[in-house]
């Protein structure tokens, strides 16, 4: 795990650029420069501890750089007789026997570039969830990448695309390629990049949804997940360093502690964090459930507002392409002490609730496909028409009525009409799904059932663009790796092998899920309803005065329309529209500190 910088036409202060990154592999850094190109790595030490640095790897013609974890490289050395001994050399021998189709083998996590010496080629690859982020610029003859935009912000400085905010506030993150500067962008998730002085090109080598239905069954597809899930957890337990699991007491990570403590030859480390004085948020009383009944070690903290805003300040210097989910300062506060604690690698229940449909969401969204097959149908449409909502659910019922995708992921936050309403640059309706055209014109390819768009959306959207960004910035700026089982490339596999309707049973959620959790946890665990990581953020903000950053964001940009600000700001203070207003709060800091 490390961060990956290159430059293809080097400029004067192109290592100041590289070390920017420095803060996300603290354990060593090495390069190759030459007048022509630049590539190097900082490192995170996990599976390398007492090995020698060895990226960049430079072999004949070749330099490669990898950022991740390939969990089955030594099958692949042992399957493919490759001469090689580590995961770098795994990946560029394989590329030189399979070209870009090697990709396909991979199981893990990564961000890979290879490097044509002789022929100036550069390839660039995503996995195939996005676990890992990859940021690229071209200026003139010159092309850059990083792992974080800021090095490519040092290089070129930053120019804030200001329609690329309408994008930004419908889904708390800008989806790829765009970023919220003009001049980079970023690599989407299961996807190549190829280079070569004159041409650009990004293919996708999806895969999702070209799975054939093979578990027709409750019990075919429980069978499928635990084996997958089993063995997925057992390849991400590190040897060698302090790892533990952050668990909230929910479903997934329980379930994710069980398996690892299935084989653990000591108590394992478990860490959760609560917020005293707010019950209605606070889980750790079923996170201790948890941990007793796994015999673990058990790390509760308390997050108060003090720690919001601390951690807030102390982040900003990290947050190059913002996020709007306010998870990600408590998360940040969370690792933080899982480091404290010796921990460098930490487990996490991540993506479960999209390949297992896990939210109520999509329950609502199911039955609004209905609205356009509805008698008196047009009477609606046109009553929608004269009689306009700021809540969503019209929205929804507009989209359903004029036979348009109502689903954009669970991560939509800001409607097209609210956007049209807050922001002074208008865009038309329908301008935020012109982001998501291109997945799902690959569902509607596909042929395969509704379900199984809300959660190939969902991984593309809600995990790549929004949660997973969130836990690759905040974990690397902590020099700690968070590892997530659910995304495995086998789960995943599993999960689209699996009859949409045995995946998607609305009266019992994520019944697959809790069918092997029988097996390892709690009946009240797998029982309990799910919350959802939620804290009072928005009372925090409100009590400090915290909406004026919006408006001192506000007169100097001068983005939004202040009235319909009034009117989001007052709807606040009585509970409405919070996860509105943190996205706005979110964007005002990192443009006041940033223009």
């Amino acid at each position: 795990m490390c961060s990956i910088f290159g430059s293809i036409e080097t400029v004067d202060n192109v290592l100041e650029a590289f070390n920017t990154l420095a803060h996300r592999g603290e354990d060593s850094s090495k390069y190759i420069q030459t007048k022509n190109y630049f590539f190097g790595s900082h490192r995170l030490s996990i599976e390398s501890i007492g090995k020698e640095q060895n990226q960049p790897l430079q072999s004949g013609d070749y330099i490669a750089l990898f950022n991740g974890e390939i969990y089955n490289y030594r099958e692949l050395i042992t399957k493919c007789n490759l001469n090689a001994s580590d995961e770098i050399e795994t990946i560029l021998e394989l590329f030189k026997i399979y070209k870009t189709g090697f990709v396909d083998m991979l199981r893990g996590m990564f961000t890979i570039t290879i490097f044509n010496t002789a022929t100036k080629e550069l390839w660039l690859f995503r996995d195939l969830i996005g676990k890992k982020p990859l940021y690229w610029a071209q200026q003139e003859n010159r092309f850059y990448f990083a792992s974080e935009a800021k090095a490519l912000h040092y290089l070129l400085g930053f120019n804030l695309n200001r329609r690329n905010i309408h994008n930004f506030l419908g889904f708390g993150a800008t989806i790829s390629p765009n970023t919220l500067d003009r001049n980079i962008f970023k690599l989407p998730p299961a996807s190549s990049f190829y280079f070569n002085g004159s041409e650009t090109k990004i293919e996708c080598y999806e895969e999702l949804l070209s799975q054939k239905v093979e578990y027709n069954t409750l019990l075919q597809a429980s069978q499928a997940l635990e084996s997958s899930l089993t063995s997925a957890v057992d390849m991400r337990i590190p040897n060698g360093v302090k790892w533990g699991v952050l668990l909230s007491g929910g479903l997934d990570s329980s379930l994710v502690s069980a398996l690892a403590s299935k084989n653990a030859k000591e108590p394992i480390n478990l860490f959760s964090i609560g917020y005293e004085g707010y019950e209605k948020y606070d889980e750790r009383k079923y996170a201790k459930e948890v941990a007793k009944h796994l015999n673990a070690n058990f790390y509760s903290f308390n997050f108060t507002k003090a720690d919001f805003f601390n951690t807030l300040e102390e982040m900003l210097k990290f947050i190059d392409d913002p996020i709007g989910d306010p998870a990600q300062i408590p998360l940040y506060f969370l690792i933080k002490k899982a480091k404290e604690r010796g921990m460098k690698v930490l487990l996490s229940g991540d993506g479960s609730d999209e390949l297992f449909l896990g939210y109520r969401v999509y329950k609502e969204y199911l039955m609004m496909e209905q609205v356009a097959n509805m008698p008196y149908a047009n009477w609606l449409k046109n009553y929608l028409k004269s009689n306009f909502s700021q809540n969503k659910e019209w929205e929804w019922y507009k989209r359903a009525l004029n036979k348009e995708p109502i689903f954009r992921s669970t991560a939509e936050i800001y409607t097209d009409r609210q956007l049209n309403m807050l922001l002074r640059l208008q865009e038309r309706d329908g301008k935020n799904f012109e982001s998501l055209q291109e997945y799902y014109n690959n569902f509607k390819n596909s042929g395969r059932d509704i379900i199984d768009w809300y959660s190939y959306c969902d991984i593309k959207v809600n995990l790549a663009e929004y949660f997973l960004v969130k836990i690759d910035r905040v974990s690397m700026a902590l020099g700690v790796e968070v590892r997530s089982p659910f995304i495995d490339k086998e789960v995943v596999q599993t999960a689209f092998k699996t009859d949409p309707n045995i995946r998607f049973n609305p009266d019992n959620v994520k019944e697959i899920v809790k069918e092997v959790a029988k097996k390892y946890l709690p009946q009240s665990t797998i029982t309990r309803k799910k919350k959802g990581l939620s804290y009072p953020f928005i009372e925090w903000i409100l009590e400090e005065n915290g909406i004026d950053t919006i408006y001192e964001a506000n007169d100097k940009f001068n983005f939004l329309k202040t009235e319909h600000l009034d009117y989001l700001s007052s709807k606040a203070k009585s509970g409405k529209f919070k996860q509105h207003l943190f996205p706005l709060y979110m964007l005002s800091k990192w443009l006041l500190k940033n223009l």
